[in-house]
């Protein structure tokens, strides 16, 4: 679908976007056209894959070893891949997928306690003032936003350490706010491969738990050491 959309709009050559840069006085975005060349289309198809092999692949381990620890969610995960997959020819296919709604919860709760990038950085285009703080944000000054942080607050999740998949489920989802759960980004420069990595991850897990189940090894630790000195997190051992 993505590269069919990139080819019907090189057909047009060009693409009227909102500014990410330029503004008007009243702060709403000017107007941009982007001319779409060969180059500016192959580099954005190799960062929508090449972007999400590491992030995916440490998005999907730290699952599998939080289902390790949570026995209960794993069964009842695996119970329903069993039966969508039952009412899909036993076929893995992107419907299928689609279907394992529960999975997905598990998934995103995953990204919760461990997103695959722990902060994101952003540089301010104009001049912001939080009125309730009086502080100001000058443009061209470099913000970090700590996702981990963010994510494992109890101010934002409730009892937060807890791995619980139904905080995705459709009653509670609508009580997280977008800009709290961070781990594609929110906003113009949100992930532009969230579908794509959604997608892959969930049928990565589908596939590993509809023929195993995954123990603790006796060398596990249910909490994870980090690596600090990377964008992507990874955990040091365990």
């Amino acid at each position: 679908d993505f590269i069919d959309l990139l080819l019907e709009c090189k057909e047009k050559g060009t693409i009227e976007v909102e500014s990410l840069e330029n503004f008007k006085k009243d702060g709403t975005p000017e107007r941009a056209t982007l001319e779409l060349t060969e180059q500016l289309i192959t580099a954005q198809v190799f960062v929508f894959f090449a972007a999400g092999f590491e992030t995916s692949s440490s998005a999907t381990s730290y699952t599998l070893h939080q289902l390790a620890y949570n026995p209960q969610v794993q069964t009842k995960a695996q119970n329903e891949i069993d039966l969508v997959l039952s009412r899909h020819d036993n076929k893995l296919s992107y419907d299928a997928v689609k279907d394992m709604k529960y999975l997905e919860w598990t998934f995103r709760e995953g990204m919760r306690m461990f997103p695959s990038l722990g902060y994101l950085a952003r540089k301010c285009t104009r001049n912001y003032t939080f009125p309730e703080l009086n502080l100001t944000i000058d443009e061209g000054t470099l913000v970090t936003i700590p996702v981990q942080g963010l994510h494992m607050d109890p101010q934002y999740f409730d009892n937060p350490k807890e791995f619980r998949p139904e905080r995705f489920s459709p009653e509670n989802v609508g009580k997280i706010n977008k800009y709290i759960f961070l781990p594609f980004g929110e906003g113009p420069r949100a992930c532009i491969g969230e579908r794509l990595g959604l997608m892959q991850s969930i049928a990565g897990l589908a596939a590993i738990l509809s023929m195993f189940t995954v123990e603790p090894a006796p060398q596990s630790k249910r909490v994870l050491p980090v690596e600090s000195k990377f964008d992507v997190v990874q955990c040091i051992d365990g």
